[in-house]
């Protein structure tokens, strides 16, 4: 079980409602595609409470939001879906890139085969 979204009042939140609103399940995931796609979506000027940068991605957005929790830059917000445009927060999780990368070889992810 997850800790339910901070306020509704809260405007991070009625932004956060925006894109779930725009995204459909496909299987367990919520997927959010924009017309213009590429592989993850940038959300620009991402609330301060949360992180320090000028933009972030939408997963690490809706994870910092839904679980009202600071980012730093070195977080990886890790997709246990392997599914990079979900952004259902049941499939987020916080790690390292120690333990993305770990992730990555247990489920043989990135491998180049010849």
């Amino acid at each position: 079980m997850y800790k339910q979204c901070i306020n509704p009042s809260d405007s991070n939140y009625k932004r956060l409602a925006k894109f779930f609103a725009k995204a459909t399940y496909k299987g367990e995931c919520l997927e959010y595609r924009p017309n213009k796609f590429t592989n993850y979506v940038h959300l620009k000027n991402p609330p301060t409470e949360y992180f320090t940068v000028k933009s972030t991605f939408l997963h690490r957005f809706v994870y910092a939001v839904w679980y009202d929790t600071p980012l730093k830059n070195t977080d990886v917000i890790m997709h246990t879906c392997d599914n990079r445009i979900c952004i259902s927060p049941r499939h987020l999780q916080l790690g390292t890139i120690q333990t993305n990368n770990a992730d990555r070889t247990r489920k043989q992810r990135g491998l180049k085969h010849k």
